[in-house]
């Protein structure tokens, strides 16, 4: 051992720079130097609590005690405060954002008091379940009342009619004619006047088409067009795609609050038309920094996205408040998809129509099995694609099942050779000359042209590497090569054969295979599902793996089929809601009406069972088993008993009026 450590130490040395500095390493360890703490007092606290509201506003437009509770200890950890007292000052700061800098979206108090019975122990109703109440902040209630406000402002610059219709024969005499939506659209944004428009254009609609004629009409007539975009990726892909320089939206509203506007920021004036793609996208407080900048410049801005795709966290639904006041402009026909009846399935699974299932079941397009077999099934079709010269792609909700389909396809591609030398990346897989991978952070000092760079999201195969760790990739949509430094490959790089949900949004592909769980919104569904041209299969686990040290579940138990999975997929609408709309809700009387009377049902319920006694109870329980075994045990049993314990608290005999209704009708078909 002593022999070991001496070896370890020299090789150590040698690596650092001689013993000393292994030796000024260890004491440095051993010895840290102090770094003065900020003074925790009152001053400190309020400008915490202002830290932590602006951090809550930037990542979402509703937040819970939870999510402040969180970014409440990332503050606390950077002051050196007594262990025993983190909790108390947690506390301070959260009750100071919600109490004093929030504003509740709750329910007004319907002056109904529970009875004793149905209260906690500090004093709360049971039917209030703990940390769900929702917050926003005047901030975000002004802005989004601000964008709604701007959409119905119609002062800003009309084109001419002729103009409009000059450039969409260009288009057609180009060989890209727009269909009628699309033909609309162009004309409507171009001639509406208004200072804010939304359009909303599902996936395969070919709105870069006709975003694309927009600018042209519009440049031609003596405008400036610019796009922006949430994300750099979209920024260059609407860049590409009108050939109008285009930019983040980060990237403009840093300069605003910085007051150093770049050139094109700067020249924006009354004849500027700015194209935001993506705009569900965009968090609430960053879209109205940036529409207010354009519009007090005298600009027009042109809101373009798709409602039912994925939205950030951040996205507070005012695309929605937008719509519901003022209308949008709709494209309806889409031009992706090789067949049109997979087109029309996209468009009914988009409202969340189950018919749409029909479609991708009846052509075999959903594939079942345990979590084991469809990794293996999706990874097979996939390699079968891809030998078939076709663009396929994988999809999965999480970064581990991503991260499990990339190793798979980079053994398949050294398929039992030696990779030579190799260098860990970020996600814990190695990466070798000639693997595909993805980049994960935008980085402007990685400079692949002179109006490009190095994008989160872009897609790269290795075609050398350094002996640092470094490495020279190849672009694979436009060729062009950079070289990564060993920092930024172990921190911002990952296998890229299989990718996110989220990163696979605005790409298209031959064919799209992906894995489902289940757990996913509808969005997450429909954005899977309308990647690929030709075609577009999921694989989803209706089992489990048989491993007899899993958590038994009722999924277990009595596994769901595929429809039925699917089809709650589809109930489950992840649609993002604005402050705005929450706040309204909450004050209408039928929805205030309809949970009283839910809580007072129950209460009731509870009453009868207090009446009848355990006793009651416990033979109700026991005479429904013996009619039918195992109806104690399902979902619905609570309310039937509550029913019948309130018979018999009117004089009637529960286990007959039980009989009496299994004796009439189906027990195990009843709603």
């Amino acid at each position: 051992m002593t022999e070991q450590r001496t070896a370890w130490h020299a090789q150590a040395a040698e690596t650092l720079g001689g013993p000393d500095s292994v030796q000024a390493m260890i004491n440095h360890a051993l010895n840290p130097d102090f770094v003065l703490s900020p003074a925790v007092d009152a001053e400190w606290m309020a400008a915490t609590a202002e830290k932590v509201l602006a951090a809550v506003e930037e990542r979402r437009s509703t937040w819970q005690s939870w999510h402040v509770r969180a970014e409440a200890l990332r503050h606390i950890r950077a002051v050196q405060v007594p262990t025993g007292k983190v909790e108390q000052l947690v506390e301070l700061l959260v009750t100071e954002v919600l109490q004093t800098r929030s504003v509740a979206l709750t329910r007004p108090d319907d002056s109904i008091t529970e009875p004793v019975v149905l209260r906690r122990s500090d004093g709360s109703s049971v039917y209030k379940v703990a940390g769900s109440e929702l917050f926003t902040s005047t901030s975000i209630l002004a802005a989004e009342q601000r964008l709604v406000a701007t959409a119905g402002r119609t002062d800003g610059r009309v084109l001419g009619s002729a103009t409009v219709e000059l450039a969409l024969l260009e288009s057609a005499a180009n060989g890209n004619a727009l269909d009628a939506g699309q033909a609309a659209l162009v004309r409507s944004m171009c001639t509406s006047g208004a200072r804010l428009q939304l359009a909303i254009a599902p996936a395969g609609a070919g709105k870069t088409t006709a975003m694309r004629t927009l600018a042209r009409a519009w440049s031609d007539s003596g405008g400036q067009v610019i796009g922006l975009a949430p994300s750099a990726a979209a920024a260059a892909q609407l860049r590409d795609a009108t050939g109008v320089p285009a930019e983040t939206l980060a990237k403009l509203t840093w300069s605003i609050h910085h007051a150093d506007l770049p050139i094109w920021a700067a020249r924006i004036g009354r004849s500027t038309l700015v194209i935001i793609d993506e705009a569900g996208m965009a968090d609430t407080l960053t879209l109205d920094t940036a529409v207010q900048f354009i519009i007090g410049r005298g600009g027009s801005v042109r809101l373009v996205g798709d409602d039912q795709q994925l939205a950030a966290i951040g996205a507070g639904g005012v695309l929605g408040d937008i719509q519901a006041s003022y209308g949008a402009v709709r494209l309806t026909e889409l031009h992706r998809f090789t067949d049109p009846a997979e087109a029309a399935a996209t468009l009914a699974l988009r409202d969340g129509r189950t018919e749409a299932l029909g479609f991708y079941l009846d052509r075999g397009r959903v594939h079942v099995g345990d979590p084991t077999t469809t990794l293996d099934a999706i990874f097979t079709a996939w390699q079968e694609d891809r030998s078939r010269g076709l663009d396929a792609i994988m999809l999965a909700p999480t970064r581990e099942l991503v991260r499990s389909l990339n190793q798979r396809a980079r053994d398949q591609r050294l398929a039992g050779t030696a990779p030579g030398r190799q260098v860990e990346l970020a996600d814990g897989n190695a990466a070798s000359v000639g693997d595909l991978i993805i980049t994960r952070s935008n980085d402007r000092r990685l400079r692949i042209s002179a109006t490009d760079w190095v994008k989160n999201g872009d897609r790269w195969s290795i075609l050398s590497m350094h002996r640092a760790g470094g490495l020279t990739v190849r672009h694979a949509r436009s060729g062009r090569m950079v070289t990564l430094p060993d920092d930024y490959v172990q921190t911002f790089v990952e296998l890229g054969y299989a990718s996110t949900l989220h990163t696979a949004q605005g790409v298209t592909a031959d064919t799209m295979h992906g894995v489902v769980t289940g757990e996913e919104s509808r969005q997450q569904l429909y954005t899977m599902l309308t990647r690929g041209r030709t075609g577009n299969h999921i694989y989803l686990s209706v089992v489990g793996d048989g491993d007899p040290h899993a958590v038994i579940q009722s999924g277990s138990l009595h596994p769901r089929t595929a429809t039925e999975l699917l089809e709650q997929i589809l109930a489950r609408d992840a649609t993002p809601q604005s402050a705005t709309t929450l706040q309204r809700e909450q004050q209408v009387l039928a929805a205030r009406l309809g949970a009283a009377t839910t809580r007072y049902l129950d209460a009731l319920h509870l009453a009868a069972e207090h009446l009848g006694g355990p006793q009651v109870v416990a033979a109700l329980d026991r005479s429904a088993e013996r009619m039918l075994s195992g109806l104690t045990g399902e979902p619905a049993w609570p309310t039937l008993r509550g029913r019948l314990l309130l018979l018999a608290a009117a004089g009637a005999d529960p286990v007959a009026e039980l009989l009496t209704a299994a004796a009439t009708r189906d027990l195990t078909g009843a709603p």
